[in-house]
């Protein structure tokens, strides 16, 4: 969730600077190399979903049983067509840290 305090001098120097970054053309020496992570709930059906049927959407049950969470760590290389990602089970500093150093290492 984006959350945008005050629209300062500093901010949008900074917003430009990196939109700047992004215009940028593609270079394999420099990459731009975004990244992310997001914490996902692992959930299991309570009862089993009703398959698709020719004109009838497959259905659902809202319930749910809650098996617990993973990450997601994901690395885009937009104008170079690259991506990688990592399902880990926990999202700490180390987890990031190796997941940041298996990309510089598989150049």
């Amino acid at each position: 969730m984006w959350c945008i305090g005050q629209m300062t001098q500093e901010y949008q120097q900074r917003m430009n600077s990196l939109l700047a970054l992004y215009a940028r053309a593609c270079n394999p020496q420099e990459p731009v190399v975004c990244l992310d992570e997001k914490s996902k709930q692992l959930l299991a059906h309570t009862r089993r979903p009703l398959a698709a049927q020719a004109g009838v959407a497959a259905k659902e049950d809202y319930e749910y049983r809650r098996q617990g969470t993973c990450n997601i760590f994901v690395a885009v290389e937009p104008q170079g067509g690259q991506r990688q990602a990592e399902v880990t089970v926990r999202r700490t500093k180390v987890d990031f840290v190796g997941f940041v150093r298996k990309l510089v290492e598989s150049v």
